[in-house]
């Protein structure tokens, strides 16, 4: 069975907010019970009170995170947080590995072969280790090239043939994570891949925000057809929710419940706090347009197209620059130039002509995007 990951982990939390038992969460992970409520009891936080009284609620709740009273509740509280349990386990793999299960007399024998074949005949590891049996027998190749790197040799890093530049983990952050993740519950990154693979002609549009100044006010929610390497903004205010809501919501009143159906039957976002509310787009007048989903945490590269497309518009915005000056028209001037630059990786033709073929002109006069003669097309900035 494999081990939980940090997507498994955050619908352990999403599912205990919204009150499941851990049946019901085991069923939707498709785990073992005892392997829940084992990862549930190991990574639990304890937030002390200040009364000693049992509290009423403990029976009813495996942890505090889905009970209404926790703010005002002053007895002991039981919190299951999925960045720190998974930050904690990450790092108890990492300490399992972090020292030598050699002995020293293996240790000694391999230490005197690395120095005669690297240091002084300056052979690469891999022919050292092919070259000599005894090794093999001891442990693999990758186990002496860690070693190597850890300091447990004479021979250095740097004197290896192939100096391998390990990749680095970052500390992960929630503080701009969902401020409900009960929304993933369905909407997860997995359920995304069921569902197109069940719906494999349905159009797929990816949402992301580009921001500039960390002080700014504005936004831009883009919006990526990814089949046809089509993206169009809408300018939102910064890191707020209801606002990223209001706008889609008003793109698809504008162009109608049957065009939304044609154009936007799948959509997927990332994790962030300002699509706290992107399920709510699912539903217009009583009645279901499309289907919301959600990345895994920490992973751009679930919507890659989205972030490779933003390329252009850094053209026309450097990072850093202040995005306060844009209007909504000026946004669409922006993304129609993008749209009327030809696109190799599309046999030569423009994300424009591609969109205008399949969903109309109509559709693109609704969002605001306009032909631009292809020899006058212009990147350059606007800022």
């Amino acid at each position: 069975m494999k081990r939980l990951n940090s997507d498994d982990r955050m619908l352990i939390q999403a599912c205990l907010t919204a009150s499941m038992s851990i049946s019901e969460i085991a069923l939707r992970l498709k785990k073992n019970k005892s392997s829940i409520s084992r990862e549930i009891s190991t990574h639990v936080e304890i937030h002390e009170g200040f009364t000693e009284k049992p509290c009423i609620h403990e029976k009813e709740f495996i942890v505090c995170n889905g009970c209404r009273n926790r703010n005002g509740c002053g007895h002991q509280k039981r919190y299951y947080n999925f960045v720190n349990a998974h930050s904690c386990s990450v790092s108890m793999r990492k300490l399992s590995r972090s020292k030598t299960h050699l002995s020293l007399s293996e240790k000694k024998l391999i230490n005197e072969i690395l120095i005669e074949q690297i240091r002084n005949l300056k052979q690469s590891l891999h022919h050292v280790y092919e070259s000599n049996p005894a090794l093999k027998r001891i442990c693999c190749e990758r186990t002496i090239r860690r070693g190597i790197y850890r300091g447990d040799f004479d021979v250095k890093a740097h004197e290896l043939r192939k100096y391998i530049v390990y990749k680095h983990e970052y500390e992960q952050s929630n503080k701009t994570m969902l401020k409900d993740l009960t929304v993933i519950i369905g909407r997860r990154y997995v359920d995304y891949i069921n569902y197109v693979n069940k719906h494999k002609r349905m159009n797929i549009v990816q949402y992301d925000s580009v921001i500039g100044k960390m002080s700014d006010d504005k936004a831009i929610l883009t919006i990526t057809f990814p089949k046809y390497s089509f993206q169009f903004g809408l300018l939102i205010n910064k890191t707020n929710p209801n606002s990223v809501t209001r706008r889609i919501r008003e793109l698809f009143r504008k162009i109608g419940s049957d065009k939304v159906k044609e154009i936007f039957p799948i959509n997927l976002a990332d994790n962030g706090v300002e699509f706290s509310y992107f399920n709510k787009i699912e539903e217009m007048n009583g009645e279901i347009l499309c289907r919301t989903f959600f990345t895994n945490p920490y992973k751009a590269t679930d919507k890659a197209h989205c972030e490779r497309y933003h390329e252009f518009i850094r053209y026309m915005i450097p990072k850093g620059k202040s995005l306060d000056f844009l209007t909504q028209e000026k946004v669409n001037w922006m993304f129609s130039q993008i749209n009327s630059y030809i696109r190799k990786s599309q046999k030569d033709r423009t994300p424009y002509e591609l969109v205008e073929r399949k969903f109309g002109k109509g559709f693109l006069d609704a969002i605001g995007i306009h032909k631009v003669q292809k020899k006058k097309v212009a990147l350059t900035q606007i800022c």
